[in-house]
């Protein structure tokens, strides 16, 4: 009956051996007698018992490898999963179409909900349509690029390649910001699905009404309409110069003339509400007569101040000049 191999590992013992005799400390040699003894004791365990089975020698040995790669494999299974899943979301953006009064417009969203451009204003739902495959088409062959606005804030535009502007962005404090964005502009753009929503605006549960005297017309105020790097915007100004009401983001002139009248329209159709800030400031806000923001005040400390500035608009729009500053 043949007996079972040792595991003792007799070379490694032979040096144990030697160390005991070079040991300096009585610490050292105690550790090495301790080693010395529990290999005799195996060794003579090991001659006493047959070999039943080969079997035993390797199990040990297969079994434990097995369960290590076990664990070593099923996150990186995981991990794949999660990688295809959100490869799989990578693209998931938004074309959302919704009416505004009596037009239409779109945006564009990202996976994450972020919107990272609003249209201009359409007269049909057909106009958006176009102008979103317009988005798609020019994206391959246009241009992207980032640029600051008048005022200092950082914006991605796509350009076709005619030099006609397709999209602008909304306003980021940084250059960083603007071109992160724009990244995730081609990235989401040419596969996002078409939507049609309900817009709500969400200051709207909360706004407190402000009433408007449009009987105190007043006069000296301006609209001053300005394109600077192709983008179009305009201010309505008092005749001390204050900024009462802007718009900006408009890819042509003829759009940044319809918004103007468009406004106008608001001010005596619609209706001014004040609303509260995050950061507890107060400002006004105009909505269109289906309840669409058509502008927004500056942001004051005192909610008086803020009615005031919505009854400078409705004194100064009606008689107001439209002056063109040229880039």
């Amino acid at each position: 009956m043949a007996t079972k191999k040792s595991n003792v590992d007799k070379k490694a013992l032979k040096a144990d051996i030697i160390r005991a005799k070079n040991a300096k400390s009585e610490e050292d040699l105690k550790k090495i007698e301790v080693k010395y003894q529990e290999a005799l004791k195996e060794m003579e365990a090991q001659k006493s018992q047959p070999a039943k089975a080969p079997a035993k020698k390797t199990a040990p040995q297969t079994k434990a490898p097995a369960k290590s790669a076990a664990k070593k494999t099923a996150p990186v299974k995981t991990a794949t999963k999660k990688a295809e899943a959100s490869k799989g979301r990578s693209y998931n953006g938004k074309y959302e179409v919704y009416q505004t009064g009596d037009q239409w417009q779109y945006h564009l969203k990202a996976s994450n909900g972020e919107i990272l451009f609003v249209s201009e204003t359409y007269t049909t739902r057909d106009g958006v349509l176009k102008a979103i495959d317009a988005v798609k088409r020019n994206l391959e062959n246009g241009d992207v690029r980032i640029f600051a606005d008048k005022h200092g804030n950082y914006k991605f535009k796509l350009v076709s390649r005619n030099y006609r502007v397709l999209a602008i962005s909304a306003n980021y404090s940084t250059e960083k910001g603007a071109t992160r964005a724009s990244e995730s502009f081609k990235s989401f753009a040419v596969k996002a699905d078409i939507v049609d929503i309900e817009y709500e605006d969400v200051d709207l549960k909360t706004a407190t009404p402000i009433n408007v005297n449009l009987k105190d017309t007043k006069n000296g105020g301006k609209f001053i309409v300005e394109v600077f790097d192709g983008e179009y915007s305009w201010d309505l100004k008092a005749s001390n110069g204050q900024i009462l009401a802007q718009a900006e983001g408009y890819t042509s002139k003829a759009g940044c003339m319809n918004s103007i009248e468009s406004f106008k329209k608001a001010v005596v159709e619609g209706s001014f509400k004040c609303v509260k800030d995050k950061n507890g400031n107060f400002q006004y806000k105009l909505y269109t007569s289906s309840g669409r923001v058509c502008a927004v005040g500056e942001a004051y400390s005192s909610k008086t101040s803020a009615e005031s500035a919505a009854q400078s608009v409705a004194s100064f729009y009606k008689n107001a000049d439209i002056v063109e500053n040229k880039e």
